[in-house]
């Protein structure tokens, strides 16, 4: 079965007046979009991993139109929190409301490891990075704060798998090194510990001018957001 990856499908059915059109008309229809897009390329047993920004619901019950679509979706899915995810709340709860709602299709990585066709899979949001514009102290305390999500992540899937034998995946919503800035404490931690492939997302429109892609290190960086994307998921491993 393959794994695919996308992020920031930004679904608004729980939120209609929140739009994306600030992005220009590249995201007109991207519900349906995304839809067909699923459809097309994603089977039953396949699996997809999104790095945040789901939905723009505020709270999590207001979210279930959101997460139905999701669920509906062919494939089964693995998310971890985006900057937009006012819904995001803990472990237990989403699980609890998941289970509530009759969605069965959805996983969460937070700090955790997941095990799918043989690769391991965590995640976390990341942040904003120093060298991105308008870098504040307040996003510095923020900034050091994931650095230690981060570091939780490797530390569960190094727990699980110590000799390295499987694939290593780590899903950030944020990017963690941009083409501006190629060096940091995210990229380092992920460098060092040799994970074998990061996806991200966060960078939309102009932004895409950003994205870095490719290797550094042993480790692979792929932007997965949903326009970069054209909004079809992108196949990861076969």
């Amino acid at each position: 079965m393959a794994i695919f990856a996308m992020s920031d499908l930004h679904l608004a059915l729980s939120n209609p007046e929140k739009t994306m059109s600030v992005f220009g008309e590249g995201w007109d229809n991207y519900m349906e979009r995304i839809k067909a897009g699923f459809e097309e390329l994603v089977k039953p047993g396949d699996t997809v991993l999104m790095p945040g920004d789901l939905s723009w619901a505020t709270y999590i019950k207001e979210a279930e139109e959101d997460f139905r679509f999701i669920d509906n979706l062919p494939g089964n899915k693995i998310i971890s929190r985006g900057n937009h995810d006012y819904w995001w709340t803990t472990m237990k709860k989403m699980e609890a409301t998941f289970e509530e709602m009759g969605l069965n299709t959805i996983s969460i990585a937070r700090h955790n490891t997941i095990e799918v066709e043989g690769c391991l899979i965590t995640g976390t949001r990341g942040w904003k990075i120093p060298g991105d514009d308008n870098f504040t102290a307040e996003d510095r305390k923020i900034y050091d704060r994931e650095v230690i999500r981060l570091g939780l992540c490797l530390d569960a899937v190094n727990a699980a798998d110590p000799n390295h034998e499987k694939p290593h995946v780590v899903m950030l919503h944020y990017p963690p090194l941009t083409r501006k800035a190629m060096k940091g404490e995210f990229s380092d931690i992920l460098e060092s510990n040799n994970v074998d492939l990061v996806v991200y997302g966060h960078l939309h429109g102009r932004a895409h001018n950003k994205v870095f892609e490719g290797k550094k290190g042993n480790t692979e960086y792929k932007c997965v957001a949903a326009d970069y994307c054209n909004f079809r998921p992108f196949q990861l491993f076969s």
